[in-house]
């Protein structure tokens, strides 16, 4: 009994010298600025701009409104240029001054007015060529609104990119490097919208914005192998069936007929910002039963790197 008892003592005593320990731990003068510092250099680091690795091809959800930083082959481009675009870029440090190019789907608002403040951050880090632009018919002017909204700061400027002849179902070349190689699809008549597709190494990522075609990302995911896709898409359902962008089911559906092995899907209406739409948004896929799909809130990640690319499929005899 003596022994039993000299173990509970022991056992109280060291409880109270941890409880102890910690008290005084947590407690001592500065502990509260050293927290804080820690965090903030984690913060820092987080954010700092890093260049994307030659092997790299993913994309990262950057801004509750549209915004994808996509990474490939040590290129880098941006999908969408809405409100907090800039921003939401730094705080992930995917920000730098060597951006290959912004593809837009399309020149509604919600997809360019974060424009200006990407040519302001792009010329805070000392970048000193222009910015290429990639849209449907009718950029020009808007380009031009943009650099002269970016002009009271010191900003790069932004331009029209050039593009390729239009090959059909080929889609039409808007950039490529000889090694990464940008397609878009669609988009033709003013105020239309784009689907542009990525291929690096034989593996393809699909980008939609959400008023993009169901056709036109079927049209997109013919003859790629191994692909992924990133696709904003509305929600009816959550609207009282009024939605300006694609629905969810039609979204997925054309994810799947086009043989896309995963997909972020990024709401569109309404944005994760509004309270208590994530968890609505994520009881609407929930109940699609698509397993290869997944909500693309910021800074939610698609990653193809490293993934196998199987061998052709053969041609029917």
């Amino acid at each position: 009994m003596k022994l039993r008892r000299d173990i509970i003592l022991f056992g109280a005593v060291a409880i109270a010298a941890l409880v102890g320990g910690w008290w005084l731990l947590t407690k001592r003068p500065g502990v509260a600025i050293d927290t804080f510092a820690n965090t903030y250099r984690q913060h820092e680091q987080a954010s700092r701009p890093r260049l994307p690795p030659a092997d790299a091809f993913r994309a990262t959800v950057c801004a509750s409104s549209p915004c994808v930083a996509i990474e490939a082959g040590g290129l880098s481009f941006i999908f969408g240029a809405g409100r907090g675009a800039a921003e939401g870029l730094r705080s992930l440090g995917l920000m730098h001054a060597s951006i290959d190019a912004i593809l837009l789907p399309d020149l509604t608002l919600s997809n360019t007015e974060g424009l200006s403040a990407i040519a302001t951050a792009s010329g805070a880090l000392n970048r000193t060529e222009a910015l290429k632009v990639y849209a449907p018919n009718g950029l020009v002017p808007v380009v031009d609104g943009a650099n002269l909204m970016a002009s009271a700061a010191p900003s790069v400027r932004l331009i029209a990119g050039a593009e390729g002849e239009d090959q059909g179902l080929s889609g039409r070349v808007v950039f490529d490097s000889g090694v990464v190689a940008v397609r878009s699809f669609g988009g033709q008549d003013r105020g239309a919208s784009r689907v542009y597709r990525l291929d690096f190494e034989g593996k393809s990522m699909i980008l939609a914005g959400c008023q993009s075609k169901a056709a036109d990302v079927i049209t997109a995911a013919r003859g790629a192998r191994t692909t992924g896709g990133v696709m904003l898409a509305g929600a009816p359902r959550l609207l009282d069936g009024k939605s300006a962008c694609t629905d969810l089911g039609s979204v997925l559906s054309a994810a799947r007929q086009g043989g896309l092995a995963t997909l972020l899907v990024v709401p569109a209406d309404p944005n994760p910002d509004v309270p208590n739409a994530i968890p609505a948004w994520t009881e609407v896929l929930g109940a699609e039963n698509a397993a290869f799909a997944r909500l693309g809130l910021p800074g939610a990640t698609l990653d193809l790197t490293g993934l196998a690319t199987p061998a052709p499929k053969p041609e029917n005899p």
